[in-house]
C-alpha cells in the first residue's frame, strides 16, 4: 500500500510540475492575449465582460486567466493563477498597447479625423428574398445551438446593403476585431504609397540588417505575396513565432526582420504574420514623425471611406500590428471591401489606389498552391469555394473573419464570428447569397 501511495504522490508531483512548466511557457502568451481581448471587446468595443469569458476565452488556458481593469488609466490586466499578468492601455490613437510593466508611459497623441458621410445606401428588394435566407439560415445557429458562431452577415450588392443581422449581443455598432483582415489594409497603404511614388514593388536592400546576406534581395513584391523566403511559423496553438510577435515582443517588425532565410526570396510561399509587420515598418520610414505615421492610415484610406469606427492597435515601439489588430464595426469593414469592388475608389468616385493595384492584390501569387493567395488577399482562384465565381478575392481573419468580393456578381459580402471552415460552411452560405442575384 505505502508503495502504491508513493507512486501516485510522485504521479501527482510529476503532473504538477509539467502543468507548472506549460503554464510559465505560455503565460505571457495567454495573459497578454486575453488582456489584448479585455482591452479590444470591452474598453473599444463595449461589449460586457461576461460576454468575453463566454464567448472569447472559453478554451484552456485562457479561461484560466483573470481580467480586472483600472478604469482610471484604461487598462486591462489578464492574470494567471495570481502568478503571471500581462497589462494593456487603451490609447487614443494607438489603439490597445501591450504594456512591459503597469508603470510604462505610452506616448500617445489626441489625431482629429475628418470622415466622408456614409453615402451607402439600403434595398432589400435588389436580391431574391428566398435565396438570401437560405444563406443566413445556414450561416447562423439556430436556438439552442453554439457551433456556427456566426456573430454578423452582411450582403452588399451594386453598393447598397441588401440585408444584415447579427447574433446576440451585436448589432450595427460594435466594433469586432478584423484579425488577419488588416494584412489586406497592409496591403492598402503600400498601394497608395506606391501611388504617391514613395515605394516601388522592386524596392529592395530594405533594411540595414539584411545588407550583408542574401535578404537584401527581398523586394516589397515579394513581401505582398508571402515570398520573402524567411523562416516563420505561424502556428497559434501554443509558443510559435506568430505568437511571441503578438504577445511577447516589444517590436513586431523588428522581430520580423531578424528571421534567417529558409529559401530564396521570390521563390517559396509561405503564409507569415511577421511579413505583414515587415511592411508595416516599412510604411514607418517613410514619415519622419511618429504622429504623421499614426495619422496616415486614418488621413489616406479611412477617413475617405468613411470608416469611422476604425482602431488599429500599435506595438509597443509605436508600430501598427498590421498582420492582425484592427477593430471596426461589420459596416465599416463592409467599405473597405467595397472600395475593392469599386476598382480602388471610394463611394463618391475618388481614386484611393490604382485599379492596377486592384488587380495585383487579386493575381495569384507564382509560388502560391492552388492559386490560393495574390498580394495580401485570398483567393478563389484555383476553386477553394467550388460554387462560388472564381473571381472572388477576400480579407480572411482568424476564427472566421471575411470581407467576401466577388467583382463578377457585384457582391460584397461580411461574416464575422468564432468559427472557422469546419463549422462554418462558406461555400454554401456563397453559394446561396450569389445564386439570389437577379439576372
Amino acid at each position: 500500500m505505502k508503495k502504491i501511495l508513493l507512486l501516485a504522490l510522485i504521479v501527482i508531483i510529476l503532473a504538477l510540475g509539467y502543468a507548472y512548466f506549460y503554464l510559465s511557457k505560455n503565460s505571457f502568451i495567454a495573459t497578454a492575449y486575453v488582456a489584448k481581448k479585455a482591452c479590444g471587446c470591452h474598453l473599444v468595443a463595449g461589449r460586457s465582460v461576461e460576454s468575453i469569458y463566454k464567448q472569447d476565452i472559453d478554451r484552456f488556458p485562457l479561461n484560466l486567466v483573470k481580467i480586472s481593469f483600472d478604469k482610471k488609466r484604461e487598462i486591462a490586466t489578464g492574470s494567471l493563477l495570481g502568478i503571471w499578468s500581462s497589462s494593456v492601455q487603451k490609447t487614443k490613437a494607438r489603439g490597445c498597447v501591450l504594456l512591459n510593466n503597469q508603470n510604462e508611459q505610452i506616448q500617445d497623441f489626441d489625431l482629429k479625423h475628418n470622415f466622408q458621410p456614409d453615402s451607402i445606401g439600403y434595398n432589400s428588394a435588389l436580391l431574391k428574398e428566398k435565396k438570401l435566407d437560405l444563406a443566413f439560415d445556414l450561416a447562423f445557429d439556430k436556438e439552442g445551438e453554439y457551433e456556427k458562431k456566426t456573430r454578423a452577415l452582411l450582403v452588399y450588392h451594386k453598393n447598397t446593403l441588401v440585408r444584415e443581422e447579427y447574433s446576440e449581443g451585436f448589432d450595427q455598432n460594435t466594433r469586432i476585431l478584423g484579425w488577419s483582415i488588416n494584412k489586406s489594409i497592409a496591403n492598402t497603404l503600400i498601394g497608395i504609397l506606391v501611388r504617391n511614388n514613395k515605394l516601388s514593388l522592386d524596392d529592395d536592400n530594405l533594411f540595414q540588417e539584411w545588407e550583408d546576406d542574401e535578404r537584401s534581395k527581398i523586394t516589397i513584391d515579394d513581401l505582398l505575396k508571402m515570398s520573402s523566403g524567411l523562416d516563420w511559423d505561424e502556428d497559434y496553438s501554443g509558443k510559435s513565432d506568430a505568437t511571441s510577435l503578438l504577445f511577447e515582443t516589444y517590436d513586431c517588425g523588428k522581430f520580423a526582420v531578424n528571421q534567417a532565410l529558409e529559401a530564396k526570396p521570390g521563390e517559396y510561399w509561405e503564409y507569415s504574420s511577421g511579413t505583414s509587420n515587415i511592411l508595416s515598418k516599412i510604411i514607418r520610414q517613410q514619415f519622419e514623425s511618429q504622429e504623421a505615421y499614426l495619422k496616415f492610415p486614418y488621413d489616406s484610406l479611412f477617413t475617405k471611406l468613411g470608416m469611422e469606427s476604425m482602431v488599429l492597435d500599435t506595438d509597443q515601439s509605436g508600430n501598427y500590428i498590421l498582420s492582425s489588430y484592427g477593430y471596426a464595426t461589420p459596416r465599416d469593414w463592409a467599405k473597405f471591401g467595397l472600395m475593392y469592388l469599386n476598382k480602388g475608389k471610394d463611394m463618391n468616385g475618388n481614386q484611393i489606389i490604382p485599379e492596377s493595384w486592384v488587380e495585383y492584390s487579386s493575381t495569384p501569387a507564382e509560388n502560391a498552391k492552388d492559386k490560393i493567395y495574390g498580394a495580401h488577399f485570398w483567393l478563389n482562384a484555383g476553386g477553394r469555394y467550388p460554387d462560388v465565381p472564381r473571381d472572388l478575392f477576400s480579407c480572411n481573419g482568424f476564427q472566421g473573419q471575411y470581407i467576401f468580393i466577388i467583382p463578377s456578381k457585384d457582391l460584397v459580402v461580411v461574416r464575422m464570428g468564432l468559427s472557422e471552415e469546419e463549422e462554418f460552411d462558406q461555400n454554401g452560405v456563397l453559394k446561396h447569397i450569389v445564386d439570389s442575384v437577379i439576372d
